[in-house]
């Protein structure tokens, strides 16, 4: 009996037997949110709002194809409650001036602002503001090539560095000094088991092999990049209201210490150059293109 489902049981022919499902197919079937949380520091594949798979270790190697070129930020009045979901009480994008949209500006510019003040947060430690850094990630070993959204709480982007493993930004700057490509680099990311919040740690692994370079090519240039590195507000997955894409809630971020200056420095001294082959012209462009988004 043929049913609306055989066809799936059908051999492919020849000429699509590594197709996958293609943009198009994924477009018609809407914005469906993935993000990588990594809520108890623990990975978790999150799908439309639900979580679908989680990693059994404490590392996951991944392609970085996109990012947010400056770092967000975001406040909230009231304090995290776990499984809760709900939009920033105020905000700023592009970290320096509250996005139009906000209702409840708690100050002029985010320099300026009584919530970027060290010592605003509720333990009186850090600031009541936090950064965040979102990034366009394909996990290695993955077929399907999905792009996953995750968002850096601010110790994952500045915070201190632990040997070969380090800060979002001080891998960024090891790759540039040894003439490297983020996007070119398989990256593994682990927990700091030493930090009672989630805190990520960047480390490179490999260079990509050439179909990693033409998925990543590919992902870098999709509607799912875009949708995971643009910063828009209550588009949280599990936020009712309004339910499209997001800015996620923090995953149970801590108030961590940012740097003291307006614009966050880091105080860990950049990494010695190594040995490596000639560097192609080329990577040093893209480089260049790099970082005048990133810094």
């Amino acid at each position: 009996m043929n049913t609306a489902l055989s066809v799936f049981n059908e051999a492919l022919p020849d000429f699509l037997q590594n197709a996958q499902s293609s943009e198009l197919t994924k477009a018609l079937a809407g914005n469906i949110n993935k993000r990588l949380s990594i809520r108890g520091n623990v990975f978790r594949m999150v799908v439309g709002g639900e979580e679908v798979r989680k990693a059994d270790g404490r590392t996951l190697n991944v392609i970085i194809v996109n990012a947010a070129p400056k770092v967000s930020r975001t406040f909230y009045k009231n304090a995290y409650v776990q499984g809760e979901t709900a939009p920033p009480d105020c905000w700023s994008a592009q970290g320096d001036f509250p996005d139009p949209d906000v209702e409840d500006k708690q100050g002029a510019a985010c320099a300026t602002c009584p919530q970027n003040i060290k010592g605003s947060s509720r333990d009186g430690k850090s600031r009541a503001c936090s950064f965040q850094r979102r990034l366009a990630v394909m996990i290695v070993g993955d077929p399907t090539g999905d792009v996953y959204q995750l968002t850096l709480p601010s110790r994952s982007i500045f915070g201190e560095d632990d040997g070969d493993n380090l800060s979002f930004n001080q891998y960024v700057k090891l790759l540039i000094a040894n003439g490297r490509s983020i996007e070119n680099m398989v990256t593994e990311l682990s927990f700091d088991t030493d930090s009672a919040t989630p805190k990520l740690f960047f480390k490179p692994i490999a260079h990509v092999n050439r179909e990693q370079y033409d998925m990543a090519v590919k992902a870098s240039k999709s509607e799912a990049a875009v949708r995971a590195i643009t910063f828009t507000v209550a588009k949280t997955d599990g936020v009712k209201k309004e339910p499209q894409a997001a800015l996620a809630a923090p995953e149970e971020e801590p108030k961590a210490e940012a740097p003291k200056a307006e614009t966050p420095k880091e105080e860990v001294p950049p990494p010695k150059k190594r040995e490596s082959k000639k560097v192609d012209p080329e990577a040093k462009k893209d480089l260049a293109d790099i970082m005048k988004q990133w810094d």
